[in-house]
């Protein structure tokens, strides 16, 4: 994926993010599952099981967000980096392929 399209997908990312719907239901998700570990007794170890995986996973779909947030704001400064040289187009091409 390129730089362009990867900024695209932290933009999209931080929309969701900020959206107040998202930031609700996350919340919502995250106080039920307190709420029926809070209730699950302690010898239901299958479903305090499933539970705490419920709660792992809504965290790790959040970090992901996040994760193409950041990604997308480091693909931003390359574009921005890029932008700003006055180089030529060979001398462009040679910097991409020597990785500098």
């Amino acid at each position: 994926m390129n730089d362009q399209k990867t900024s695209q997908r932290g933009i999209d990312a931080t929309q969701v993010l900020e959206n107040v719907a998202f930031k609700e239901a996350f919340a919502k998700l995250n106080d039920a599952v307190l709420e029926q570990l809070d209730a699950c007794p302690i010898r239901d170890h299958e479903g305090r099981l499933l539970l705490t995986q419920l709660r792992k996973l809504a965290f790790m779909y959040e970090g992901t967000l996040r994760g193409m947030v950041e990604n997308g704001k480091l693909a931003k400064s390359r574009i921005d980096i890029s932008s700003a040289r006055n180089e030529s187009t060979p001398r462009k091409i040679f910097r991409k392929v020597s990785g500098y």
